[in-house]
């Protein structure tokens, strides 16, 4: 048996596994989204971290098992500050969504070659997506959390640094190259924390964790005396990462597109660590010295705009409820949303913009809006691939479709005829904790390379593209809206 932790936005999942590395079971739990002002996000670590807990025990009383080696998938921006003793949290977890320091972002730009010194090390952009200007953002508003931090009192982490800490009974204060590579004061070319980039933020921390290798040994965890004995920690890797290796886009133009709360979308470019100032190069994984590389984007809203339908506007009492209601009717009505909710990211790189629903008339319904915002995703997801093409002569003809909106016919099959491409959907979902198993398959010498895991694959199942003169259309029709409100008016 194995055992895979997917710590997610919105949730915290174990997977068990059989020896034939199916799926047996996986058990769930939802965790609070805390938004103190407009614009923060925040989770609580202690409930995360309980969480764990929780299903783990769920586990033991559900099955009896001998667990070879446990691997750990999570939500890769968020971070946490812990108490080094303790392993307590000092603070909320930061969560990716949030925004709070944009302003600090504002005023590292105008410093001299500070945006290409970031660009150079990093392949990033300077965003507060990334955890680097909310932690100095944190550090002035707490000074305790400041002088914890510089004495190495507390500890800053990813998720994954943060349970492995807990789990590990305080003994294993580690990261992975991929959560490491997001932080925005780690090398991504030299693999590396750089202290010039903790300089560029002003932070002054004494201990960072240990980076090591997607497929190594993280350390040991019997889940506070839940288990019987101590289980391995092999194989963690960031969630989107995960999702790349699972599903094996292990060749140049090699692409995945993860729906879930976001559209997390990577594109394979090699192993060389290639910058431009339009895109954002991500490290993919590193096993046995080998470093993979990726251009990334990230579309912030994806499933979080369908739970947005759900909670806030309260027009669909389910998210499955939006593939019948688009398939109902033949076209949105005119009605075109941007969901711009925290900003448009790659490739328009406009963070200070906000949401949109134009086209609103008196014949407008909530079918409308629910198609339109369906819609929207696969326009969001066109427009970058497009861009891949046109700007680096990237085609992306292997693509890979993954995450919880998969089961969404309407919006695959739309990405299809907008892509005018094949798309493959895995038989899995969850594709992010399978690939943390396959790095502890590798790490564990259960497979020797990249091509044993071949054997492994994960079957797939496929969308073919067709011919809708309506599709295009309304491709053309949101563009214009896009490049009216948003690209003609960027700051």
């Amino acid at each position: 048996m194995y055992l895979s932790i997917d710590q997610s936005t919105s949730s915290t999942s174990l997977f068990l596994f059989d020896d034939e590395f199916s799926l047996i079971k996986k058990f769930s739990k939802n965790h609070k989204q805390i938004y103190p002002k407009a614009g923060w996000v925040e989770h609580d670590a202690n409930e995360i971290y309980e969480n764990v807990l929780k299903l783990a025990k769920e586990i033991m009383n559900f099955y009896y098992m001998d667990i070879k080696f446990l691997s750990i998938t999570n939500q890769r921006e968020t971070f946490v500050i812990f108490d080094k003793y303790t392993g307590l949290p000092l603070h909320n977890a930061i969560v990716w969504q949030c925004r709070r320091g944009q302003e600090i972002c504002q005023k590292i730009s105008k410093l001299e070659n500070s945006e290409s010194i970031i660009k150079n090390k990093t392949g990033l952009k300077l965003d507060t997506y990334f955890p680097a200007s909310k932690l100095k953002w944190l550090t002035e508003e707490n000074k305790e959390i400041e002088l914890k931090l510089k004495n190495g009192d507390a500890l800053f982490g990813t998720i994954e640094t943060y349970l492995i800490y807990r789990l590990s009974n305080l003994k294993s204060y580690v990261t992975d190259y991929t959560n490491a590579s997001r932080t925005l004061i780690f090398n991504n070319d030299k693999l590396k924390w750089d202290n010039d980039l903790l300089d560029l933020f002003e932070l002054n921390i004494k201990i960072l964790p240990e980076v090591k290798e997607n497929s190594s040994f993280f350390g040991k965890t019997d889940f506070n005396n839940i288990f019987n004995k101590e289980v391995d920690i092999f194989g963690v890797i960031g969630d989107s990462q995960g999702s790349l290796f699972a599903n094996q886009c292990f060749n140049k133009g090699d692409t995945k597109i993860t729906l879930g709360t976001g559209a997390s979308i990577l594109t394979n470019i090699g192993e060389n660590f290639i910058t431009n100032n339009d895109s954002v190069t991500s490290l993919s994984y590193v096993h046995k010295g080998k470093v993979s590389y990726s251009y990334e984007c990230l579309i912030n809203y994806a499933g979080a705009l369908i739970s947005w339908l759900k909670d806030n506007l309260q027009i669909i009492s389910d998210p499955e409820e939006t593939d019948n209601i688009s398939y109902k009717i033949d076209t949105n009505g005119g009605v075109y949303i941007i969901p711009a909710f925290v900003g448009l990211s790659s490739p328009y790189w406009i963070p200070e913009s906000k949401g949109m629903i134009y086209g609103l008339t008196p014949s407008s319904n909530k079918n409308h809006l629910i198609r339109a915002s369906l819609e929207s995703i696969a326009y969001l997801i066109k427009d970058y691939l497009d861009f891949l093409k046109n700007n680096h002569h990237i085609n992306c003809n292997n693509i890979s479709v993954d995450g919880g909106m998969v089961k969404n016919n309407f919006l695959l099959q739309l990405i299809s005829d907008l892509l005018k491409n094949k798309i493959f959907i895995p038989n899995v979902i969850d594709m992010s904790a399978y690939g943390s198993l396959l790095m502890g398959l590798l790490g564990t010498g259960m497979f020797k390379d990249l091509d044993e895991l071949k054997d492994i694959k994960i079957q797939s199942y496929e969308y073919n593209p067709t011919e809708n003169e309506n599709t295009l259309k309304e491709y053309n029709e949101w563009k214009k809206v896009l490049k009216k409100y948003y690209l003609d008016h960027k700051i």
